[in-house]
């Protein structure tokens, strides 16, 4: 698809004459920088590491509030983020997976999106996803606010800063003010249990506590065409869409001293019997279980015009799958495969924040990270048999800076560049921003930026895909980007956005039969990208809220001029709620229209479930739920590479007439039996 100027002139025009008309109406006075930061989206951390607001940051924000996540009732990150102007989520019955600007090629993590808990990393350091559902660990009703920060972003975080920046920012004991218990239930067996606690003390420690434990019975019967026959139940899988969550949250600010404490555990069932296992099994579900832990101290002090931090972590990341296959004979008890990830990591940092006459900010910084922990595993349970045990460790330094300059008081100009060092390849990345302001609530901005992603272990790992994994070097991407933000005093806040990227070197699946997979990864993809966002965010009379929001994209694949796969032309989206006496009502509704032919799905976006189609041509090596945009976590070997519909990402199926079940197995975890 070609975005052609008229309609670029068109969308943005209808902008301006609504922003023009709301201001000649509105006939009130500019707000100042005090009064602006008070607004929900007055300010924004996660853009260059420091409190500034929205309209002088050098990137295009979004942001959903606390009082927003109470009002829409959104239970997982992945809603959060799934009601956010250009971003759009599928979830395959187990994990959700975020698109955003065009790119979400099927069988990717979300790898290429950074996930950050208080401006920490939180992206796991074996698959490098970032984790939005459940499974992510935190309880979104400890969610003070969450940025969304569009554009590369590798100059001040380095790693798979690549697309956007997603900044949870906890909720504090203030913002917590007290205790609360909270108990809920609703269909499909849905529960949770909810205890909170905070405070600030008179001493100036604040404190927050909370624990929840959340589960649900899922739908109790779940039919799938492709396997509708007598010997699979007719298609009906029963009882196994089940979820059970803990979370637990603490954190504790002292003294310029911030400690943030955090785990999580999700336990799925997987209905959809994916990678060919057993359909409608009982006895040995397919589950898998993710664990997170977090512990973060970020201290800070200021030393005169300068302020200095310094913050230490520790991240662990455990991944438990278990997997039925059918046995060698009929009636045979199921063949079940184990598959682990452990990922660990220490992490080290420390930055310098100096202004100099209140026009000149300079902000430098230095980084270590210690992956002690990089290990994935598979075996079977019955009869016990260790196919691969990978035990893997890297470390990893970074240095940036990041300069600010007003030139006047209508200008400013920043800069940033970081370096990153890995064992294996150094990355150099730049950003650049001129940002005009022509009155304190409104900016115009030009964007520059360069980012990378760097392949994950899954990725290198030899055992899978041969040594031509070694030679794997950094994806890169560079983008430009025009902005324009404006605010009509407190009640309405508008944005629209002009983007082009271009995205290389992307780590891509080939066809190898030297490997044990019959797969390889390379660094041969190229992207090009051009879009328009725009967005409208409302505070209306009564105490209501609305927001709209609009994305036109064109993703090219520049090897094969196609569309990519999974690449909504056009997206739309709306959300109001209005206060009605103790209640309050609430509509979201969003259409998504693909390409040609596949017509307009319409959806509230608060609860949505893909049922997936199942092609039996793709249930062999590293099969996949669907034929179009579906996502696969492969229970040992990573992403389903035959979820992809056509080209280069999809290798060949190795098929043999005379393979047994047994033999199928083990072209899914190990090493294929020979004839």
């Amino acid at each position: 698809m070609n975005i052609s100027v008229r309609t670029l002139a068109a969308s943005v025009a209808v902008t301006l004459v609504v922003s023009t008309s709301v201001s000649a109406q509105s006939q009130l006075p500019d707000l100042d920088l005090e009064d602006l930061m008070t607004l929900d989206a007055g300010q924004v951390f996660g853009a260059s590491e420091r409190l500034q607001p929205v309209i002088e940051a050098p990137a295009s924000v979004s942001f959903i509030t606390k009082e927003e996540i109470a009002r829409y009732g959104y239970r997982t990150l992945a809603e959060i983020l799934r009601a956010v102007r250009g971003l759009y989520v599928v979830n395959d019955r187990n994990y959700s997976f975020i698109g955003t600007r065009g790119f979400a090629l099927p069988g990717d993590y979300n790898s290429r999106i950074l996930l950050l808990v208080n401006g920490h990393r939180v992206n796991d350091n074996v698959f490098g996803q970032a984790e939005i559902g459940a499974e992510f660990g935190l309880d979104p009703a400890m969610f003070e606010r969450v940025e969304i920060i569009r554009g590369p972003a590798s100059s001040l975080y380095g790693d798979s800063a690549f697309f956007a920046v997603v900044n949870v920012i906890t909720r504090t004991g203030a913002s917590l003010g007290g205790g609360s218990i909270a108990v809920e239930t609703g269909t499909l067996g849905t529960w949770l249990a909810r205890i909170a606690a905070g405070n600030r003390f008179a001493n100036g420690a604040d404190v927050a506590l909370s624990a929840t434990y959340e589960g649900s019975d899922g739908v109790g019967r779940l039919y799938f065409p492709a396997f509708d026959t007598p010997a699979t139940n007719s298609g009906v899988a029963e009882g196994l869409d089940g979820e059970g969550i803990k979370q637990f949250y603490g954190r504790l600010d002292f003294n310029g001293l911030t400690v943030t404490g955090a785990y999580g555990s999700r336990q799925r069932d997987i209905p959809t019997a994916s990678l060919d296992t057993v359909f409608n099994e009982q006895d040995s579900r397919e589950q898998s279980t993710d664990r997170h832990t977090l512990i973060d101290a970020d201290y800070g002090r200021s030393f005169g015009g300068t302020r200095l931090t310094i913050r230490a972590s520790f991240d662990r990341f455990t991944y438990d799958g278990a997997y039925p296959f059918a046995g060698e004979t009929n009636g045979a008890a199921p063949l079940v495969a184990e598959s682990k990830g452990i990922g660990a990591r220490w992490s080290l940092g420390s930055g310098l924040t100096r202004s100099f006459g209140g026009r000149h900010t300079v902000r430098a910084g230095i980084e270590f990270i210690d992956n002690v922990h990089q290990n994935q595993a598979a075996s079977y349970v019955d009869p016990p048999m260790v196919l691969l045990d990978s035990r893997r460790s890297s470390v990893q330094h970074a240095v940036y800076a990041q300069d600010e300059l007003r030139v006047a008081r209508w200008l400013i100009i920043n800069a940033g560049l970081r370096y990153d060092g890995y064992e294996e390849f150094l990355r150099v990345t730049p950003r650049a921003a001129l940002i005009v302001l022509p009155s304190s609530t409104q900016s115009f901005k030009y964007l520059y930026g360069n980012a990378f992603r760097a392949p994950n272990t899954y990725e290198l790992n030899t055992f899978y895909f041969g040594e031509r994994v070694t030679s794997l070097r950094a994806e890169s991407i560079d983008t430009h980007e025009f902005v324009w933000e404006r605010y009509m005093n407190d009640w309405l806040r508008t944005s629209t956005s002009a983007y082009w990227y271009k995205a290389d070197q992307l780590i891509t699946t080939i066809v190898d039969d030297s490997t044990f997979l019959g797969v390889s990864f390379i660094n041969q993809g190229e992207v090009r990208a051009k879009g328009l966002e725009l967005e409208a965010q409302m505070r209306l009379r009564g105490g209501a809220q609305a927001l709209m929001s609009y994305a036109l994209q064109s993703a090219v694949d520049q090897e094969t001029q196609a569309a990519l796969p999974n690449s909504p032309r056009h997206m739309a989206k709306g959300r109001i709620s209005v206060p009605v006496g103790q209640a309050i009502v609430r509509v979201c509704r969003g259409a998504i229209h693909q390409q040609p032919g596949d017509g307009c799905r319409v959806e509230d976006v608060s609860a949505r479930h893909r049922q997936h189609q199942h092609d039996s041509s793709a249930r062999s090596l590293l099969g996949a739920l669907g034929r179009r945009a579906e996502y696969l976590r492969h229970p040992v070997f990573g992403p389903g590479l035959e979820s992809a519909p056509s080209g280069r990402y999809r290798p060949e199926r190795r098929n043999r007439p005379d393979r047994s079940p047994l033999d199928a197995v083990d072209e899914l975890i190990g090493q294929p039996r020979r004839p």
